[in-house]
């Protein structure tokens, strides 16, 4: 029994993933064992009989077990993220293929290509007291550097750098300000920083500093590209609330339902940042972060205005969620 084929490596999981098996015996059970390179668990079986050459695809069992999580740590680090890559094997009886990586991107970027940065918005961006941004690349070898340039309002730059070498291919840096503010003793105005891996440079990211308004709303999303990207909406346009009270089949007790629907406003921002944006319409997974808490939260309905000429766009999104509040007896 051989296996001719296996899936490129950084491929996702979201389209086919594809071994093919030849020399089985038709007259016999084969059992096939997909297998976590990382820690040897099983991420699932299937049995084959009755044919000699079957393509398989592990797409399905591999998909169940990523976890798709923004990064909201208070401090800024490098980072594996483990749960984003998921190395693996197929392994019938004695024959086991190589370790070959899955990554869960829109179909269009796979197989991703190391050394790229896994966002989808400009490299430019704003940043403000109690956020941060989640960085995130693939590294052939786990490691990742990030060399910080800090500018303050003393006109001062201070420079910080950080690196860390993991056996994940996944790997990131979490762009913290408040650590990032406390290294220098002036109010920071810009931040700069360089990430790179052992094949080279790969980005330059500046945030310039900016102060929120009260009615701004971070957002989180999982991209195509399979990183995560974060935005601040300057604004509620509105937020309704609605409550729904049912009772279960067969039960007297009333469940009462509050349902939040919150409609952001971006303010104006360039055509790519809406390019970005929009893709929150498609992403499996879109949280709200208030006070570095995650809520996930489902997207209703997204809007966007396109100016005459080359005047920047502005994007309005409906989010809700929905939480149970009391079980009255």
């Amino acid at each position: 029994m051989n296996i001719t084929s296996s899936p490129a490596p950084f491929a996702s999981a979201v389209e086919p993933l594809l071994y093919t098996l030849e020399g089985l015996d038709p007259d016999t059970i084969t059992t096939v064992e997909i297998v976590n390179a990382d820690n040897g668990s099983t991420l699932g079986r299937l049995r084959l009989r009755g044919v000699s050459k079957r393509s398989i695809d592990v797409a399905p069992y591999l998909r169940r077990h990523f976890v798709l999580t923004p990064t909201i740590n208070s401090a800024t680090y490098a980072i594996s993220h483990y749960a984003s890559v998921i190395n693996h094997f197929i392994r019938i009886g004695e024959v086991q293929s190589e370790a070959v990586a899955a990554v869960l991107a829109a179909p269009q970027f796979s197989p991703l290509v190391p050394n790229r940065l896994l966002s989808e918005l400009p490299l430019h961006r704003t940043l403000a007291a109690g956020e941060n941004d989640d960085l995130r690349l693939i590294s052939i070898d786990g490691t990742i550097s990030a060399a910080f340039r800090l500018y303050d309002a003393d006109g001062s730059v201070t420079p910080y750098s950080i690196s860390t070498s993991e056996r994940e291919q996944v790997v990131g840096v979490v762009v913290d300000f408040d650590t990032l503010q406390a290294r220098v003793s002036a109010p920071l105005k810009r931040i700069e920083v360089t990430l790179s891996t052992s094949a080279g440079e790969v980005a330059t990211l500046v945030y310039d500093v900016v102060r929120r308004g009260a009615e701004s709303c971070r957002v989180a999303w999982f991209n195509a590209l399979g990183g995560c990207d974060l935005f601040t909406f300057e604004g509620f346009g509105a937020r309704k609330v609605s409550f729904e009270r049912s009772r279960g089949v067969g039960s007297p007790v009333p469940i009462t339902t509050r349902r939040t629907t919150l409609t952001l406003d971006s303010g104006i921002v360039s055509r790519t940042s809406i390019e970005a944006l929009m893709s929150i319409i498609a992403s499996p997974s879109v949280w709200i972060i208030d006070q570095r808490l995650l809520r996930e939260v489902e997207v209703i309905t997204t809007d966007y205005w396109t100016r005459q000429g080359e005047c920047p766009d502005r994007l309005v999104a409906q989010l809700g969620y929905s939480e149970t509040i009391s079980r009255t007896i």
